[in-house]
């Protein structure tokens, strides 16, 4: 997968949602999209879904603790979901005011937790500079382990 040229990197934001008890895949999913040259810090924001009521167990909070620290330790800005049980209506909605917020310029990766995005080589030059566009490109996703 090719790393984002600079001139594109610049203006390239990750918004992403993530649970927090994968911290294994979370680490994976940070690095990968690092490699790629998201800046977390300056450009993404992740919308985390905490473990609630009857699913919180003592086990689920240590994993829960683990994605938190990770990403306070990558400087990966984020927030809790406070909106209830996701739906894709409630996610196209946070995704769109976040677009919104962007400059006029600016290219959006909107992947999923086990999403690992690859990029075409020569993406600078199939970017108008411009305009909006929706580049289509291969992803892998990562399938769990099976449960026994």
């Amino acid at each position: 997968s090719a790393r984002l040229p600079p001139s594109v990197a610049s203006r390239t934001y990750l918004y992403a949602f993530v649970v927090a008890s994968a911290p294994e895949l979370l680490a994976h999913f940070i690095a990968h999209y690092h490699s790629l040259g998201i800046n977390f810090a300056a450009r993404s924001r992740l919308i985390v879904d905490p473990a609630r009521g009857d699913e919180a167990t003592a086990a689920l909070a240590r994993r829960e603790a683990a994605s938190f620290a990770l990403l306070r330790e990558a400087g990966v800005p984020y927030s809790n979901n406070t909106q209830g049980t996701w739906s894709s209506k409630l996610k196209s909605v946070l995704v769109n005011e976040y677009l919104r917020a962007l400059p006029a310029d600016a290219l959006l990766m909107y992947p999923d937790l086990d999403e690992f995005f690859s990029l075409p080589c020569g993406l600078e030059a199939m970017l108008p500079p411009d305009a909006r566009v929706n580049l289509q490109a291969k992803f892998v996703d990562r399938l769990p382990p099976p449960r026994a």
